[in-house]
């Protein structure tokens, strides 16, 4: 009698190892996005909301501008910072896309801003709203710098900033600061 010996096959091992890939991926996924704060999500999402509006402004040759005001409570008092982003047609500024809604930042989050160099201070008494931030068709845009810190007291390494030089070029200087320092301590 004749015993057959039987073993793995090559598609069983593959799935096996497929399966343990996805599941070191969820955990290294949700070990990445459980240690994000708020503060860090909502630079993301200014980020690549600003990097595809300076694509778009460049490849559809518009004018895009990031208008930024605090958004009315129910009160009437001044609540939490809104932005949204505008193109200039028609001699006026319209909606840029149906991608890019009206965002408001969450309570207990505030923004700090500086418009080619100078704090930006809302009026609530303008009747024509100016853009704090501008990309043009060229690449170009107004030199801009924003921070999103949380409200009241927080220490440096909390305050999440961002900038935008003259040449388009976008800036998350803590994500580039934090990478510096990851390389120096290499060597």
């Amino acid at each position: 009698m004749r015993r057959t010996e039987r073993g793995f096959t090559l598609i069983e091992i593959m799935v096996v190892v497929l399966i343990i890939g996805v599941a070191i991926g969820g955990v290294m996924l949700s070990m990445r996005t459980g240690g994000t704060s708020q503060l860090q999500e909502e630079t993301e999402r200014f980020l690549l909301s600003a990097r595809f509006v300076s694509d778009q402004a460049t490849l559809n040759q518009e004018i895009i501008g990031l208008f930024v005001e605090p958004g009315s409570t129910e009160g009437g008092a001044m609540g939490q910072w809104c932005y949204e982003w505008q193109r200039f047609l028609d001699q006026s500024w319209q909606q840029a896309s149906d991608y890019l809604d009206r965002h408001c930042l969450p309570d207990g989050l505030n923004l700090e801003l500086l418009v080619e160099g100078e704090p930006y201070q809302y009026d609530p008494r303008a009747t024509t709203p100016t853009p704090v931030l501008v990309f043009y068709p060229s690449g170009e845009a107004t030199p801009f710098e924003l921070a999103i810190t949380p409200t009241g007291f927080a220490n440096e390494e909390e305050i999440q900033r961002v900038e935008v030089d003259m040449t388009g070029r976008i800036r998350w200087r803590n994500d580039e600061e934090a990478q510096e320092r990851f390389e120096q301590t290499q060597w």
